[in-house]
């Protein structure tokens, strides 16, 4: 089959290239700069690149075409969500209804909220407290609005925070660049506190195999990471694997990266999601691995470890 992916030069997008890739399918890649996305492209086959734009319809539906699903891994950064987010969306979902694509859009954990018990399943309620939050809810009615007026087939695949190759966020790929130079490695958060990650290209899988499933239509499944572990734990994996030794520190004052958010909008931005630093919040994926009877889930150590190969080859 054919796959049309929207932001493949993300880390998720090219997770998901790779993972469709590996299966021998063929992927359309729709980009704006098609040099950053050769540097994307390397070590993948049957990836055909067309340049265009996800917002412009004209493009979309050009890149579309002859395709089956559309994998819609777009990454708008944390300012203009607001302004950007729900729009981009709304051209992907026109396309995909106009085509007949089955959509697969990767959720995450802001439309939770703070847990409300120990293992949060697909059931949580949505009880989104930040803006963010509430904007990702939105952005999911749309799809659920899109099925019953026009039947769009979509499935939605929901994961913790990314680290791993290609994760370009300002914050993921800090950490490994620093380790490599022995540079200080800085947390938002305390060190301590339960958390969980999905290596990238776990949650690339994830896309694809709901993606390629029937079975996955009209649901919504948690994903988690590996397990649960904590910054601490991972900050010291990452220096014990990192050819240089580096100091941890962390920042747990909300008012602290405020200041720091007067001069990046991305730490001002940030400073909104801080309560999933300092609270419990694990997600269990048992939905998943029961309906599909697989589970992809990297552990740490060798999820760490390719994440600073990629970074030395990538950073050099």
């Amino acid at each position: 089959m054919k796959h049309l992916v929207l932001g493949f030069t993300g880390g998720l997008g090219r997770a998901t290239a790779k993972a469709l890739s590996e299966r021998n399918e063929e992927v359309v890649a729709l980009v704006r700069d098609l040099a950053k996305a050769e540097k994307y492209i390397d070590g993948l086959k049957n990836i055909f690149l067309i340049q265009g734009d996800g917002g412009n319809a004209a493009d979309v539906e050009r890149a579309s075409d002859g395709c089956t699903n559309l994998f819609y891994c777009v990454n708008v950064p944390y300012p203009k969500w607001e302004s950007e987010a729900r729009q981009l969306l709304q051209v992907s979902i026109d396309i995909a209804v106009k085509k007949n694509l089955k959509f697969v859009f990767p959720g995450n954990v802001y439309n939770f909220g703070n847990a409300q018990q120990h293992l949060v399943n697909e059931g949580h309620p949505q009880a989104a407290s930040t803006k963010k939050g509430k904007i990702r809810i939105e952005m999911e009615q749309m799809l659920l609005h899109a099925k019953m007026q026009h039947g769009l087939r979509y499935t939605i695949v929901r994961m913790p925070s990314f680290y791993g190759p290609y994760v370009i966020n300002g914050f993921s790929e800090t950490i490994f660049a620093n380790a490599i130079k022995g540079k200080k490695l800085q947390w938002f958060g305390r060190l301590d506190n339960p958390t969980d990650l999905i290596f990238i290209e776990d949650g690339g899988e994830a896309m694809v195999i709901a993606g390629l499933s029937p079975k996955a239509d009209g649901y919504s499944f948690n994903v988690p990471g590996y397990g649960e572990t904590t910054a601490q734990q991972l900050l010291k994996e990452v220096v014990r694997q990192a050819p240089r030794r580096s100091k941890i520190s962390s920042i747990t004052s909300e008012f602290l990266i405020g200041l720091v958010g007067i001069f990046d909008p991305m730490a001002k931005e940030f400073k909104e999601m801080m309560y999933l630093q300092n609270d419990r919040f694990i997600m269990t994926g048992e939905f998943f691995r029961g309906t599909f009877g697989t589970f992809p889930a990297t552990p740490y150590e060798e999820g760490i470890r390719k994440t600073l190969e990629w970074a030395k080859n990538f950073f050099k």
